[in-house]
């Protein structure tokens, strides 16, 4: 009989952990989140090439295409909101 209370208590000891780590799971996902008020919104990216992506992002009431590689980032084109 105490070899079945210590499998019982084994299980419910994992099954402890696993609540736990589902709760800093669901935690994390939802409140340390930065798109939360946030003022930047990626639209698309797309890969171009080895390590080059254009990237059209939206900045408050702006938008912008960069482009971007190994050597950094760069503003191609940025227009108002408004004009897109």
């Amino acid at each position: 009989m105490p070899e079945s209370y210590e499998y019982v208590r084994l299980f419910a000891s994992f099954i402890v952990v696993v609540i736990v780590i589902y709760a800093l799971y669901y935690y994390l996902n939802n409140y340390t989140s930065i798109k939360k008020g946030g003022k930047i919104k990626i639209v698309e990216s797309k890969m171009i090439g080895k390590n080059r992506f254009l990237v059209l992002c939206q900045i408050k009431d702006k938008e912008l295409l960069l482009g971007s590689d190994e050597k950094g980032i760069t503003i191609l084109k940025e227009w108002d909101k408004e004009e897109s």
